[in-house]
């Protein structure tokens, strides 16, 4: 059995050798590069947080239509290039179809692990070697359905190399796949284009790796087979058919996939201007908050004031004035004793007095002294533009609940665990924009819950040398469970006044950023947890 399929004894003498055309080996090659572009891309689509049900289905399966049809197209040209002097190659129907039909099996099933928000390691590595093998199983089938006047067996040694390239191959582009859509906006393109290039070249390995472990020796051809052979259409036209209707699929994927970022883009910038003018609405909201405040000082000062005892400072004057001849008799009497105590009277009166305007002078400075600290965050907010700054993710936090206004609500208890973290790079923007929308929608969460004990806990943490996370957890009226799949999706709220747009948006700004956003909630009354992962840029000491 083994005899007949891998080439157990030495190669005969009259084995054949073929050639390539190198014009289609480079074009096999483009076609790999593109279809690993176009796989990298829409990993990032499937990974759209927002997405629905129905268009992450939708994604899923013309994601798998596209990058199946272009990796069997690579495959299928390849073959094409390969070219034995005196023969001509033909194809059967069935067996080629079949490798078309695993190419996108292999790919629905790559697509579909990679649409998870979390991937663990035993799933990653038990995914590459299923895809790796779905890749060699697409090319042996498409080399069994070569009819023609050959007879050919694998060399074990490069047969199982190839197997293992596949293998290879596959974990590096499922690896690839999830890091080219972990990094900044701005950087994604490049980083494609570099890991899809490196992609290109595993794949065109596998398949020549596959080629060249074929031997190929003489079989007598019927002569019904030669005058169909001489019938056959010339390979470089069928590549080139072949590699332009690949093109045009692969090509309507991508205008697919950057009609929908287009969108995504378009929410941002929306979600940009709305997260500004609520930030402005909240200031407007918190200075109101702490001027009521200097309100009450200032009125109780005044109060104060209005209420002093300085008439009868004027009426002790007056009677030590009216006695100023004899001021001494005076003091020695009775009434002058009375004029000594009420005097004394006084002085413990304005000493209470001055302790009381004092306590009111210092509250109304710190409470001015806030009304400038919020309005000078605002300030700063308006002067930023679009791009990364170096920040401390701790004060970050930080100024998101003076913007907020969690830190004066008296009927919230705040804990802040913050951990050690260094200064990164990132946009402090649209980070500052996330934190301000989830700490809002804790606050709104716990101040309509039932519990007397409300409470936001925040905390961060450097997850590893590239993670930064960040938890932001209420024990507010919590998230139903069937609606934790859709909470981030475009128009969905859970608030009676809510627009469906803060959370969507929100989940747009750190996919820009390269980083993470889910939700837990064990159910209602019983709070939720926001966790977001955000990529660490290390900042290179001058």
């Amino acid at each position: 059995m083994f005899s007949e399929f891998f080439q157990l004894l030495p190669i005969p003498k009259d084995y054949l050798q073929g050639s390539y055309d190198l014009h289609l080996v480079i074009l096999s090659y483009m076609v790999a590069l593109c279809a690993s572009y176009i796989a990298l891309d829409l990993t990032g689509r499937l990974r759209d947080i927002s997405n629905t049900p129905s268009s992450n289905l939708l994604w899923l399966l013309g994601g798998s239509v596209a990058m199946g049809s272009g990796i069997w197209a690579m495959h299928f040209i390849g073959m094409l290039s390969f070219t034995i002097p005196g023969i001509s190659l033909r194809y059967d129907l069935f067996w080629t179809g079949l490798s078309l039909v695993v190419a996108i099996v292999a790919s629905c099933f790559a697509l579909y692990l990679l649409q998870s928000t979390i991937i663990r390691i035993e799933h990653y590595i038990a995914g590459g070697i299923i895809l790796g093998l779905a890749i060699a199983s697409m090319h042996y089938t498409g080399m069994e359905a070569m009819l023609i006047s050959l007879n050919f067996r694998y060399l074990p040694s490069l047969f199982f190399l190839s197997i293992l390239i596949a293998i290879v191959a596959s974990e590096a582009a499922l690896w690839l796949a999830l890091k080219s859509n972990q990094v900044v906006l701005r950087l994604r393109n490049r980083i494609k284009f570099i890991s899809a290039a490196i992609m290109g070249v595993a794949i065109c390995g596998m398949h020549y790796t596959g080629m060249a472990a074929s031997i190929f020796t003489s079989l007598c051809v019927p002569s019904a087979i030669t005058s169909s052979i001489d019938k056959a259409l010339d390979p470089t036209y069928l590549s080139i058919g072949v590699a332009s209707v690949t093109f045009a699929i692969l090509g309507i994927a991508f205008l697919a996939s950057s009609y929908k970022e287009a969108l995504n883009h378009q929410q941002l910038e929306k979600a940009r201007q709305l997260g500004m003018a609520e930030i402005s609405a909240s200031v407007l909201h918190n200075v109101g908050n702490v001027l009521n405040s200097v309100n009450v000082s200032a009125n109780s000062v005044a109060e104060k004031v209005s209420f002093s005892k300085l008439d009868g400072l004027e009426k002790l004057s007056a009677l030590f004035n009216e006695n100023k001849p004899n001021l001494a008799e005076f003091i020695q009497s009775a009434r002058g004793a009375k004029a000594l105590d009420f005097l004394n009277m006084l002085a413990q009166y304005w000493r209470e007095e001055q302790s009381l305007v004092a306590k009111e002078m210092v509250r109304l400075d710190k409470n001015l002294a806030l009304i400038r600290e919020i309005i000078s965050t605002q300030q700063e907010l308006s002067k930023i533009a679009s791009f990364e700054q170096i920040i401390s993710i701790n004060e970050l936090l930080d100024e998101a609940l003076l913007i907020t206004g969690i830190s004066l609500k008296r009927e919230i208890k705040l804990e802040k665990h913050y951990g050690k973290i260094s200064p990164l790079q990132i946009d402090k923007i649209k980070l500052l924009q996330v934190l301000v929308n989830l700490l809002q929608n804790a606050r709104d969460a716990v101040l309509v819950s039932s519990k007397q004990d409300k409470m936001i806990v925040i905390t961060s943490a450097t997850v590893n040398a590239y993670k930064v996370r960040i938890e932001i957890s209420d024990n507010g009226i919590g998230i139903l469970p069937k609606d934790l799949t859709k909470i981030f999706s475009y128009g969905f709220t859970t608030k009676k006044l809510g627009h469906g747009f803060g959370l969507h948006t929100s989940a747009l700004a750190i996919n820009a950023l390269g980083g993470e956003i889910h939700v837990e909630s064990a159910g209602v009354e019983k709070g939720a947890t926001f966790i977001l992962d955000i990529p660490f840029h290390h900042i290179k000491s001058k």
